[in-house]
């Protein structure tokens, strides 16, 4: 909870065009269909997840669980338990503390939340205040 508040707080003074509003119904989607990027291009092999655990150690708090239509690995969060709530949940990482991250580019591209997800993007301004 207080997380969310720093979060939003940020949100607010770095002046973001769009900030996270909702909250989480704990339907799992976003520890299960999970995809992470080297740089700009998505993981699509074993072999480059291996090399990004060993650069940075919170990666090892996933696997492996498929591959999508693209050839992109999807991966699940250990700590996701059967009723889809957080094992680790004081202890997770600021990756699921700032789901769903809020990246201008994305969102103005169309992107939005997993379907059945709680949070959604919102504008941070009425559309006139822009103007002005």
């Amino acid at each position: 909870m207080i997380s969310d508040l720093f979060f939003l707080l940020f949100q607010k003074i770095k002046g973001a065009r769009y900030i996270r509003a909702g909250k989480c119904k704990k339907c799992g989607l976003c520890c299960r269909m999970i995809t992470f990027k080297t740089g700009d291009k998505f993981i699509t092999e074993e072999a480059e997840f291996e090399r990004l655990k060993n650069w940075q150690k919170h990666y090892n708090h996933f696997f492996i669980s498929g591959k999508d239509e693209n050839g992109i690995l999807l991966f699940t969060c250990k700590s996701l338990s059967e009723d889809n709530t957080c094992r680790n949940y004081r202890m997770r990482s600021w990756f699921c503390r700032s789901y769903p991250h809020v990246k201008t580019d994305f969102i103005a591209a169309g992107g939005t939340t997993l379907e059945g997800c709680g949070f959604y993007f919102k504008s941070s301004k009425e559309f006139r205040k822009f103007l002005e």
